[in-house]
C-alpha cells in the first residue's frame, strides 16, 4: 500500500495538491507568508516528505524481509541482511520514482532526491536498530530482575 502512496505522490498534480493543502492550513491558522516564503516552506515540507516517506518504506520492506526469510533464530547478522535488502529495494523504488518524474515536464527527476530518499531509508534503519536494541536490553534487564527475585 505504501508503494501505492509513493506512486500517487509521483503524479503531476501532487505538487499542486500539497501546495493548496498547505495554503489552506496556513490560512485557517491565520498565518501569512509572502509568496517566496510560502514556496520555500512548501519545498522544505516536500523534501521532509521524501525523507520520512522513504524512511517508512524501508522499515516496511525490512519487516517484509524479516518475516518472509524468517530463520530459526533472529541473529544480528540476519537483521543486517534484512536491512540491506530493504535498502536495496528502497533504492530501486527511489530510482524508478525519479525516472518516472523525469518524463513529466512539470516535475524533475533528480539524483539528489534519490540521495534524500536513501538518507531517509538509512535513518529509518538506524532508528529501528536503536529501538530494537533498547527494547532487547530492557527485556533482558526485566528477565534478569525476575530471575534474581526467584
Amino acid at each position: 500500500m505504501w508503494l501505492g502512496v509513493i506512486a500517487w505522490e509521483s503524479f503531476r498534480l501532487s505538487s499542486n495538491v500539497t501546495g493548496v493543502w498547505l495554503y489552506d492550513v496556513l490560512s485557517a491558522a491565520h498565518i501569512s507568508f509572502s509568496y517566496p516564503q510560502f514556496e520555500a516552506l512548501h519545498h522544505l515540507l516536500r523534501k521532509v516528505g521524501h525523507f520520512g516517506g522513504y524512511g517508512l518504506l524501508t522499515l516496511l520492506f525490512f519487516r517484509a524481509w524479516f518475516y518472509t526469510l524468517r530463520p530459526e533464530a533472529s541473529s544480528a547478522r540476519f537483521r543486517l541482511r534484512c536491512a540491506v535488502l530493504a535498502l536495496i529495494v528502497t533504492l530501486l523504488t527511489a530510482m524508478a520514482d525519479e525516472w518516472h518524474q523525469s518524463f513529466d515536464p512539470s516535475r524533475t527527476g533528480t539524483s539528489r532526491d534519490v540521495a534524500l530518499d536513501m538518507a531517509g531509508g538509512i535513518a529509518g534503519q538506524i532508528l529501528a536498530f536503536g529501538i530494537y536494541t533498547s527494547w532487547k536490553r530492557e527485556r533482558s534487564t526485566q528477565q534478569s530482575a525476575v530471575t534474581t527475585q526467584s
